[in-house]
């Protein structure tokens, strides 16, 4: 339960603090980093809570977090490499 009251409050804390800030630089820093297919007209009320559920979430479980994305980027090198290998046998 402990886990729980903490990961809310720093969800709210984080989201509120994102919210206050998207209007000076966290959309232009999303905007240029984001395709145009991933961009709206409500990208503050669609990225703040996703970025603040990541920022809770890495708040309570660090290693976790790490050892996921550890794994993500591992498998992408993987990818990327097996898929330069293969493109490379078809020419």
């Amino acid at each position: 339960m402990t886990l729980f009251v903490i990961w809310v409050l720093a969800f709210a804390v984080l989201l509120a603090v994102m919210i206050k800030a998207w209007d000076k630089g966290l959309s232009c820093a999303l905007g240029s980093l984001l395709p145009a297919v991933l961009r709206s007209d409500d990208d503050q009320w669609i990225w703040c809570p996703a970025l603040a559920v990541l920022g809770a979430t890495f708040i309570v479980f660090p290693i976790d977090m790490l050892m996921t994305l550890l794994v993500i980027g591992i498998i992408a090198l993987v990818g990327c490499k097996l898929g330069c290998w293969v493109m490379g046998k078809v020419h």
